[in-house]
C-alpha cells in the first residue's frame, strides 16, 4: 500500500464516524483524523476502538462504546457530542449488522435489531445533525450501502430491506439538501471486505489465505477523507466505490475533482 495522505484541510471539523472499531468504519475514522478532523468514533466494541485510535493522529480519536441498537443510544450520543463539541460538520454512517438467517427464522427481535442499526439509526443521526448543517451552509452526509442496496440476496432478508430503504433515505435526503449545501452522499464497498459481523480477533484466526481475501480496510481511508471535505452538491445522491476512490485519491492527491471522481468511481450496482 502506497504512503497514506494527510494534511489539515478537515482541522477544526468535528466528525461522527459509526462502525468505527473495524472495517470500513475504522478506515473512515482514520482517513479523516489524518486530515485534522476530530473524530468521534462509535462502535460497540470498546477494544477494537482502542485498536483504530492507535492507527490514527494522537488525540484525533475520540472513543465511545455505544449499542445503536439499543433505545436512547442515539440521542445520548448527540446530546453528548454537540456538549463537548459544539456542533458536527461530518456524518459517516458504518454501522451495521448482517445476520445470515432464513426468512422464517428472522423473528420480529431480530428484524427489528437489525433495522434499528442499519437504518434507523443513519436517521436519526441525519435527523438530529442536519438543520444546524442547513443553517451553517455546510456539512456532509454520507452513508455505506452495498450490492444489498440494489439488488436481493437470501438469508439476508432484514439486512436488504434496510439497505434498499438507506438508498432511498439518502437519496432523498440529497435532493432537500442541494439549494442548501449539504453533501449527502452514498458508498459501496467495491471491493471484498472483512463481513461486518466478523471481529478483529476472528479476523486474525483466520489462516493467511482466506485473510488475503479480504481488502485492507485503510485502503478506505483517503475516499472517506475526500468525501469529508467536500463541498460540492455535485456529489449529492450519487453512489461511490469506496476503494476504487482511495485508490484514485492515492493517484491524483486530494485535488482529485468531482467531475473525475463521478466518471471513474459512481456505481449504480
Amino acid at each position: 500500500m502506497s504512503t497514506p495522505l494527510h494534511d489539515d484541510t478537515l482541522r477544526g471539523q468535528v466528525a461522527i464516524v459509526t462502525g468505527a472499531g473495524r472495517g470500513l468504519g475504522r478506515g473512515g475514522a482514520v482517513g479523516l483524523a489524518r486530515r485534522g478532523a476530530t473524530v468521534i468514533a462509535v462502535a460497540l466494541e470498546a477494544d477494537e476502538l482502542a485498536r483504530t485510535a492507535l492507527l490514527a493522529p494522537n488525540g484525533r480519536i475520540v472513543e465511545v462504546a455505544l449499542d445503536l441498537g439499543e433505545s436512547g443510544a442515539v440521542d445520548g450520543l448527540v446530546d453528548r457530542v454537540l456538549a463537548d463539541h459544539g456542533h458536527v460538520d461530518v456524518l459517516i454512517n458504518t454501522a451495521a449488522m448482517l445476520p445470515f438467517e432464513t426468512f422464517q427464522d428472522t423473528t420480529p427481535e431480530l428484524w427489528h435489531r437489525v433495522l434499528q442499526v442499519n437504518l434507523h439509526a443513519c436517521y436519526q443521526l441525519a435527523w438530529r445533525l442536519y438543520p444546524a448543517m442547513v443553517e451553517r451552509g455546510a456539512g456532509v452526509i454520507s452513508s455505506v450501502s452495498s450490492g444489498a442496496g440494489v439488488r436481493p440476496f437470501i438469508l439476508e432478508t432484514a439486512y436488504v430491506a434496510g439497505k434498499y430503504a438507506l438508498e432511498g433515505l439518502m437519496k432523498s435526503l440529497a435532493l432537500e439538501a442541494l439549494p442548501h449545501g449539504v453533501a449527502v452522499t452514498l458508498t459501496t464497498p467495491g471491493a471484498p471486505s472483512k463481513p461486518t459481523g466478523m471481529t478483529d480477533a476472528e479476523f486474525q484466526a483466520l489462516g493467511d489465505d482466506a485473510r488475503a481475501r479480504y481488502a485492507d480496510e485503510l485502503d478506505v481511508a483517503e475516499g472517506f477523507a475526500w468525501i469529508a471535505g467536500q463541498v460540492d452538491v455535485a456529489l449529492n445522491g450519487r453512489r461511490l466505490d469506496l476503494h476504487g476512490l482511495g485508490a484514485l485519491v492515492r493517484a491524483r492527491g486530494w485535488g482529485l475533482t468531482t467531475h473525475e471522481a463521478l466518471q471513474r468511481v459512481e456505481r449504480s450496482s
